[in-house]
C-alpha cells in the first residue's frame, strides 16, 4: 500500500516516498472520506495535509494553520511540490485569522467542502470564537468532509476531541453523540477528576476485553477505549516507536537562590501578596508568581491600575463569558460588544461602565528583579552547551540575552533583527520563546536544551521536545535540563508524566516524555522553606 500510494500521489520526477503512517492515513481518508490523526510531532503531517485534499478530490478545500506556521507551510510547499501532486485550489488560514470579527462569515463566503485542520488541538476549546465557527459550519453542513491531526489532540480530557471525531467520522464516531453522555464518559477515562465526581467505568467494560497488562482498573478501561478508538475507521495514530532515532535523557538542574527570594515565597504564599504589596484572590496568580519569583523577578504594571478600572473590567469579562457560554452566533468579546451597543439589553450597563474607565489607564508591564541566581545558572550552562535555552518569560528571556549576547528568538521565531531560528546554524547557545516556537519548529540541528520554567502539561512537553528529538535528528542523545527552583516548578513536570501516561492509555501512542529517561526528584519529601510547599 505505502509503494502505490507513493506512486500514486507523485510527480512522474519525484523522489520521495510516503512514510508507513501517511500512507495509511491517505488509506483510510479514501475509504472513510475523513481523518482524526493523533500523529507524533515529526510524523509528517505536513505533506499528509497537503494530500489529503487531492485524495478526496476536494473542490474547495480549507487547510487551517496556526499563524506561525503559514510561511513554513508555504516554504515546505514550494519543496514538496516538486515531488506531489498538491492541490492548486487549497485556500490556506490561520486560526487566529479565522478568530477575528472580521471573519465570522468566512467559512459561509468559501463553503469549504473539506476542511483540513493542523494542528488541530486549536480547536478543543469549545468556548474559542475559531471553534464556535467551525463548530457551527460543520452542524449547519454536516456533509462537509474533516481532516485534523496533531501530536498532542488530547490534552486534558475526552472532551478536548470528542467534537473533532464527529466531525471527522461524523455516524461512524466510537463515542456518544450527546454531550452529557460524553461528558459521563470522560468523569470515567479523564486524569484530572475530582474525586468526588469520577464514575465508575462500569459499562465501558463492555467495550472491549480487558487488557490483561493494565495496572488498575482505571488504566484498563482507558486501554479499551483505545482499542475501540483505533479500531474506529478512519482514525490513524502514531505507533509506540519513535522516529527520532535518538535516546532521550530528561533532568532536573538545581540551583541556589538567594536569601531574599526564600523570603518573597514565604511572603507570597502567607499572605497572597507580591513584594510590592499588590494582593491577589486567585490560585492560577499565585502559581504564576511563583514560577517567576524562582527566576528571580515578578511583574508588575506599572503604575497598578486603579481599583475601579479593574472592577469594572472584571464585571464586563464576567458578562461576555456568560454570554459566549450561551450564544449560537456569537463567538468573540468585540462581537458580543457590538450586539450590545446595536440592541441595549442585559450587557448595556457593564458595557458602558468598562468604555467609561477602558482608555483611562493603560497597563505598561516591567520587571522587578530580586535575584540572579537564576540568569547565572542558566549563563553557566550556555558556556558549556550549544543548544537552545526555552523561556516562557520574555523578561527573562531579554535579560539573559543581554548578559550573555545570545540572540533571543521570540514573535514569529524572529530575533530582533528579523533572523529566523529555522536558519540558525548550530555551533552556539540560542535563547527561544516557548509559546512562539514550540510548535512547528524543525530545530534537529540541536540535540541539548534547557528549559527555565517547565509546561505544565503533556501537550506543552510533547511539542517542546518534539523541536529537537525529530526524524533527522544526528546525535545519539537529545538532553533536556530542566530548572528546579521551587514545588510549582516540579509539580509542573510530575502532572506532565500523569497525563502523558493517561494520554497514552487513551490514544495509543507514548507520548515523548514517557520514552525518556527522566531523572527528577519523584517527591519533595525533606526540603524545607516556602519554595518546597
Amino acid at each position: 500500500m505505502q509503494e502505490i500510494l507513493t506512486n500514486e500521489f507523485r510527480t512522474p520526477e519525484g523522489t520521495m516516498r510516503l512514510n508507513a503512517v501517511q500512507a495509511i492515513a491517505l488509506y483510510e481518508v479514501l475509504i472513510s472520506g475523513g481523518l482524526f490523526g493523533p500523529i507524533k510531532v515529526g510524523g509528517g503531517k505536513t505533506l499528509l495535509t497537503l494530500l489529503v485534499a487531492a485524495a478526496l478530490g476536494a473542490k474547495r478545500p480549507v487547510l487551517l494553520l496556526p499563524a506561525a506556521l503559514i510561511e513554513k507551510t508555504r516554504h515546505e510547499r514550494e519543496v514538496l511540490g516538486k515531488h506531489w501532486r498538491l492541490p492548486t485550489n487549497l485556500q490556506v488560514i490561520s486560526y487566529e485569522m479565522m478568530g477575528r470579527v472580521s471573519y465570522a462569515e468566512q467559512l459561509n463566503y468559501i463553503q469549504p467542502d473539506v476542511i483540513i485542520a493542523d494542528e488541530v488541538h486549536r480547536l478543543k476549546n469549545h468556548r474559542a470564537g475559531v471553534t464556535r465557527r467551525v463548530s457551527r459550519y460543520m452542524k449547519e453542513r454536516p456533509e462537509t468532509k474533516f481532516a485534523g491531526v496533531s501530536g498532542t489532540i488530547m490534552k486534558n480530557s475526552l472532551k478536548d476531541f470528542s467534537h473533532i471525531l464527529r466531525w471527522a467520522l461524523k455516524d461512524k464516531s466510537p463515542i456518544p453523540r450527546a454531550e452529557d453522555e460524553v461528558s459521563m464518559w470522560a468523569d470515567a477515562l479523564d486524569e484530572k477528576v475530582n474525586p468526588i465526581a469520577r464514575r465508575r467505568p462500569g459499562a465501558l467494560f463492555l467495550l472491549g476485553p480487558r487488557p490483561p497488562e493494565a495496572s488498575d482498573a482505571l488504566s484498563a478501561v482507558r486501554q479499551i477505549f483505545q482499542r475501540r478508538l483505533l479500531d474506529t475507521p478512519g482514525v490513524v495514530a502514531s505507533g509506540k516507536d519513535d522516529a527520532a532515532g535518538a535516546s532521550l535523557l530528561v533532568r532536573a538542574l538545581e540551583y541556589e537562590v538567594a536569601e531574599v527570594t526564600d523570603g518573597h515565597f514565604k511572603n507570597i504564599k502567607e499572605t497572597w501578596t507580591t513584594p510590592d504589596g499588590w494582593m491577589f484572590s486567585e490560585a492560577i496568580e499565585l502559581w504564576r508568581h511563583c514560577r517567576s519569583l524562582a527566576l528571580g523577578f515578578h511583574g508588575i504594571w506599572d503604575p497598578r491600575p486603579p481599583v475601579e478600572w479593574l472592577e469594572k473590567r472584571k464585571g464586563w469579562a464576567q458578562f461576555v463569558r456568560e454570554t459566549l457560554a450561551h450564544s449560537r452566533t456569537l463567538d468573540t468579546e468585540l462581537q458580543v460588544a457590538q450586539f450590545v451597543s446595536a440592541s441595549g439589553g442585559k450587557g448595556r450597563a457593564p458595557l458602558e461602565a468598562w468604555r467609561e474607565v477602558r482608555d483611562t489607564f493603560t497597563p505598561q508591564p516591567r520587571p522587578v528583579w530580586h535575584d540572579d541566581s537564576a540568569l547565572k545558572a542558566c549563563e553557566y550552562w550556555m558556556h558549556g552547551h550549544k543548544g537552545i535555552v526555552w523561556c516562557e518569560h520574555v523578561f527573562f528571556a531579554e535579560e539573559l540575552a543581554k548578559r550573555t549576547g545570545a540572540l533571543y528568538y521570540g514573535a514569529d521565531g524572529l530575533a530582533a533583527g528579523g533572523e529566523s531560528i529555522v536558519d540558525v546554524k548550530p555551533g552556539k547557545a540560542i535563547i527561544a520563546s516557548i509559546q512562539a516556537n514550540s510548535t512547528g519548529r524543525n530545530l534537529q540541528m540541536f540535540s541539548e536544551n534547557l528549559i527555565t520554567s517547565p509546561p505544565p502539561g503533556a501537550a506543552g512537553w510533547e511539542q517542546l521536545l518534539g523541536r529537537t528529538h525529530r526524524f533527522g535528528q544526528e546525535a545519539d542523545t537529545v538532553t533536556v535540563d530542566v530548572l528546579l527552583g521551587c514545588k510549582e516548578h516540579h509539580d509542573a513536570v510530575m502532572r506532565a508524566i500523569d497525563a502523558a501516561r493517561a494520554s497514552a492509555d487513551t490514544m495509543g501512542h507514548d507520548q515523548k516524555i514517557l520514552l525518556a529517561d527522566v531523572v527528577f526528584p519523584e517527591s519533595l519529601v525533606g526540603r524545607r522553606g516556602a519554595r518546597w510547599q
